[in-house]
């Protein structure tokens, strides 16, 4: 099968790997549509470490990596699994198999890394899942949302998601972002409010959801909110906790990953399941692997939200 493979900083090529073999609890999932994660795209093709951009990532990286935002066809199931059958339709919910990511034809994975999707929701809708995933997990660390004030700061692909879920959820959003094209694009969409971050005056909301991670972005929601923050995004540089923020009680928390469970996937299902849950707008356009790098600049100039590719075609 075939794979795309970063071997140094602006450095790609096609390569022919073998299909995965699977072990008794694996899936083998023929792919048929795989997202960029921005950041991760950015980071590993721009020579820098995700987590740490003083570093660079140990290069080669293993072929298909980053990519993990997938949909595709259920291939064959291993002898010890009962949850899933050949054509069954899924999307990938967990991050990247050891030795292998999903920039690939194929990909083997655990049955609990996986959600069944019935035939009423899109690819194009449910390839994003394990974002989603990702992005509810951090709401639900606010245990209510009905009736409050959420200020979310960052309209890439988790601040889209997170102003759709929360005001699903119950909550009165207001989306901003630094980038007056990408409010412009966001406003309409109709999916809520979005605003120029400078704009904001001396507003001040219940809870603050920051899905960018830079230290600005995050002191000024923590500074604007007063309840309860989650820090989505990886956070890079400092945060002050000012005396105010003491004397009301606010609470400010890094997002926690959890392993999936059912809870998880029915909300998943009934998000996905809504006409008016638009997901497909993150991806912007759908180009080829051999154009990876041309996709990569789309994202870093951010003239795309999320672009992705038909591994059926996408090698050609």
């Amino acid at each position: 099968m075939k794979a795309l493979q970063i071997h140094g900083a602006g450095a790609y090529e096609i390569v022919d790997i073998p299909v995965p073999e699977l072990r008794d609890d694996q899936i083998l999932v023929r792919i048929t549509l795989v997202s960029t994660c921005p950041r991760w795209d950015l980071s590993m093709l721009g020579g820098y470490d995700m987590f740490d951009a003083a570093r660079p990532p140990e290069y080669p990286l293993p072929p298909g990596f980053p990519g993990h935002e997938a949909v595709g066809v259920v291939e064959a199931v291993g002898s010890s699994v009962t949850g899933f059958a050949p054509g069954d339709r899924v999307a990938a919910l967990e991050h990247l198999s050891p030795g292998q990511g999903a920039y690939a034809q194929y990909m083997a994975y655990r049955e609990r890394d996986l959600l069944k999707l019935p035939d009423s929701i899109s690819d194009k809708k449910a390839v994003s899942s394990e974002l989603l995933k990702c992005v509810l997990y951090g709401l639900d660390q606010f245990k209510e949302l009905q009736g409050k004030t959420m200020l979310v700061a960052g309209l890439g692909p988790a601040g889209i998601l997170a102003m759709q879920l929360a005001s699903l959820w119950g909550a009165k959003v207001t989306a901003i972002d630094v980038n007056a094209e990408r409010v412009q694009a966001v406003r309409s969409l109709g999916i809520g409010e979005a605003v120029l971050a400078e704009t904001l005056g001396e507003r001040t909301f219940d809870l603050g959801y920051d899905c960018v991670g830079a230290a600005a972005s995050a002191q000024n929601v923590l500074d604007r909110t007063n309840e309860h923050v989650v820090v989505f995004g990886v956070l890079r540089g400092s945060l002050t906790y000012k005396d105010r923020l003491w004397f009301k009680g606010v609470t400010l928390e890094s997002y926690k990953y959890r392993q999936v469970d059912e809870r998880t996937r029915r909300l998943l299902l009934d998000a996905l399941s809504r006409p008016s849950f638009n997901t497909e707008i993150l991806q912007t356009r759908q180009m080829s692997f051999k154009d990876y790098a041309a996709a990569v600049a789309l994202l870093k100039a951010q003239q795309a939200v999320k672009i992705c590719f038909d591994p059926r075609e996408a090698f050609e």
